[in-house]
C-alpha cells in the first residue's frame, strides 16, 4: 500500500471514529439529561418523585405531546410548524365561547378538529402550493392566527370549562387520567403510520432527499398535505385540552407551545434537517422538556431559567446533528 493511500484513509478512518462517537452522544443525550434533571429535582424538592407529581406532569403536557407528535412528521420532511401556539390559543376561544354558550360537546369538539384541519390545509396549501419555505409560511399564519385571536378576545376572558370529562384530566382509567391513554393511542397511530406503512416510508424518503423521492414516483405534494392535515387536526385536539387546563382563554393562550413543541422534536433526537427521527424518540423528548418544567418550579428555580436552560439543549441537540450530517457527508464524498 501506498504512503498516499495511507494519507487518504487516515482522514476517512477519523471521520467514521468521530461519527460513531457523535451518533453515540445523539443516541445517549436524552436519557442522559432526563437521569440527571430526575437525581437533581429529586434532591431538590421532596415532593418531586411523588405518585401525585407524576400524575399532573402526565396531564399538563398532554396537549403539549398532541402538538409535538403532529409536528414530527413535518420535521422528518424537513419542514416546521411555527403556527401551532397561537392556532391552539385561537381553536381554544371558539371551544370555550361554544361551551359557555351552551353548545353539544360534540359539536364543539368537531369544530375544534375541522378549524385545526382547514389551518393545516391553509399552511400546507402555503408551503406545498405556493413553494414558500415552511418556516416563513407558518411565521406568516402564526402573526394572522395571534392578530385575530387578539380581536376575537377583545379585552374579555373566556373562560373555559372541559368539553369532555376525558379531555380534561378529570376522568380516570385505574390510577391514570384518561387524557394519557389518549396520548398513548395517537403516539402508536403515528409511530405505525410511520414504520409500518408506505406513507411513512415515504415521509422519510422526502425528508432525507426530496429528488430522488420524486424520481422514485412519490406524490411530494400529496405526503406533506396529509401531513400538514394529521397536525391540523392534532392541534385542533390539543385546544381542547388546552382550553380545559388553562380554565381561560386570553389574548397570549398558546405562545408558549411553540417552542415547548419544537423543542420536545429537536430534543428526542429527530433530525431538523428531515429524513431521521420518530414520534417515540419526541415522546422521550417531550418527557425531558414536561419533567423540567415541572421540577424548575418546584425547586423553586425562577422561570425565567426554564427557557434557557430548554434553549440551551435545543442548540445541542441540533449541533451535534449537524456535525453528525456534516461528515456523513463528507463521507460519502470521500468513499
Amino acid at each position: 500500500m501506498s504512503a498516499a493511500t495511507v494519507a487518504g484513509a487516515d482522514p476517512i478512518i477519523r471521520d467514521a471514529r468521530l461519527l460513531s462517537i457523535l451518533r453515540w452522544a445523539q443516541q445517549l443525550l436524552m436519557p442522559v439529561l432526563l437521569v440527571v434533571e430526575i437525581v437533581l429535582f429529586t434532591i431538590l424538592s421532596p415532593h418531586f418523585m411523588t405518585s401525585q407529581n407524576w400524575v399532573n406532569i402526565a396531564t399538563n403536557s398532554a396537549d403539549l405531546a398532541l402538538i409535538a407528535a403532529g409536528l414530527t412528521l413535518i420535521v422528518i420532511m424537513a419542514g416546521i410548524d411555527v403556527s401551532t401556539g397561537f392556532a391552539v390559543g385561537l381553536i381554544g376561544w371558539f371551544v370555550a365561547t361554544g361551551m359557555a354558550q351552551g353548545r353539544p360537546p360534540i359539536l364543539v369538539l368537531t369544530v375544534a378538529l375541522v378549524i385545526g384541519i382547514v389551518i393545516g390545509l391553509f399552511n400546507g396549501a402555503l408551503t406545498v402550493g405556493l413553494s414558500i419555505p415552511s418556516i416563513v409560511a407558518t411565521l406568516g399564519t402564526s402573526a394572522i392566527f395571534q392578530t385575530l385571536l387578539f380581536a376575537l378576545w377583545n379585552s374579555t376572558d373566556v373562560f373555559a370549562r372541559p368539553v369532555f370529562p376525558w379531555l380534561s384530566g378529570q376522568a380516570r382509567i385505574g390510577a391514570l387520567p384518561a387524557v394519557v391513554f389518549l396520548v398513548v393511542v395517537v403516539y402508536a397511530a403515528l409511530h405505525l403510520l410511520l414504520s409500518r406503512t408506505t406513507y411513512g416510508r415515504s415521509v422519510y424518503a422526502i425528508g432525507s432527499n426530496v429528488e430522488a423521492a420524486a424520481l422514485a414516483g412519490i406524490k411530494i405534494a400529496r405526503v406533506r398535505m396529509i401531513a400538514y392535515v394529521i397536525l391540523g387536526a392534532l392541534v385542533g385536539l390539543a385546544a381542547c385540552l388546552y382550553s380545559a387546563r388553562i380554565g381561560v382563554v386570553q389574548a397570549s393562550s398558546g405562545s408558549d407551545l411553540t417552542m415547548l413543541a419544537i423543542a420536545s422534536v429537536v430534543v428526542g433526537g429527530t433530525s431538523v434537517l428531515g429524513g431521521e427521527g420518530s414520534v417515540l424518540r419526541t415522546l422521550g423528548g417531550l418527557i425531558f422538556i414536561a419533567v423540567l418544567r415541572n421540577g424548575v418550579v418546584l425547586a423553586g428555580v425562577p422561570s425565567l431559567w426554564n427557557g434557557v436552560m430548554i434553549g440551551l439543549v435545543i442548540l445541542l441537540a441540533v449541533s451535534i446533528n449537524g456535525l453528525v450530517v456534516r461528515i456523513s457527508r463528507r463521507q460519502r464524498r470521500s468513499l
